[in-house]
């Protein structure tokens, strides 16, 4: 007897269907599990339509207003104009130090929009370390502190990280802290000492009195 066309497929159906059935039955057999029929067909339905998981969203680590560390195998790190540029507009040395200014997420991949010495730019966030300012201890602004240093005079610069000398104060002298900013990782002091108002780096300052 010649069947239709419609009779066969429907019988080519039935065949696939059965042997979906067979198949998790004779697997856990020859494992020593035994299934019953509705097992079965429930471990049939999972291989004949598998499961797909999406992947969880990208949080941001970092908000804006933090202070983070450049940071990366090479001396200089890239920054970019806009995300997924190619070639860099600018860089930024290792462990130089910047503020984040916005963030935003691209094919799986956070971006940090950081205000750094050399510019505002584009950076991955493999490339930023976050600066914890609860792990800094020093010295605040408004509190009494000593000038320190090798020297009998210490050297009072007009800005912070400048190498140049307005006045120079005695050592061992109480002054008091009216600013601090951070300089390519060290941080700098603005103090009032009785020769007038400058910057001294970290290393001459003390809370203990001589």
């Amino acid at each position: 007897m010649r069947m239709s066309g419609n009779g066969k497929n429907a019988w080519i159906a039935w065949v696939l269907f059965a042997a979906l059935l067979l198949l998790p039955s004779l697997a856990c057999s020859q494992a020593g599990e035994i299934l019953t029929s509705e097992e079965a067909t429930a471990r049939a339905r999972q291989v004949a339509e598998p499961t797909t998981t999406k992947p969880a969203a990208v949080q941001a680590e970092l908000k804006n207003g933090d202070k983070v560390e450049f940071v990366g195998e090479g001396f200089l790190i890239p920054l970019y104009k806009n995300i997924g540029d190619r070639s860099a507009f600018s860089h930024a040395g290792r462990n130089e130090t910047g503020t984040v200014l916005g963030s935003q997420e691209a094919d799986g991949e956070m971006w940090y929009l950081v205000d750094g010495p050399s510019g505002e730019g584009w950076v991955p966030a493999e490339s930023l370390q976050v600066i914890d300012d609860e792990a800094s201890t020093g010295p605040q602004v408004g509190d009494k502190v000593y000038l320190t240093g090798k020297g009998y005079l210490i050297s009072i610069a007009p800005e912070p990280g400048s190498m140049k000398m307005i006045a120079g104060q005695e050592r061992g002298v109480e002054v008091t802290i009216i600013d601090v900013a951070d300089v390519e990782g060290e941080t700098w002091y603005k103090i009032d000492a009785p020769t007038g108002e400058g910057w001294v780096p970290a290393e001459n300052i003390t809370t203990e009195k001589p």
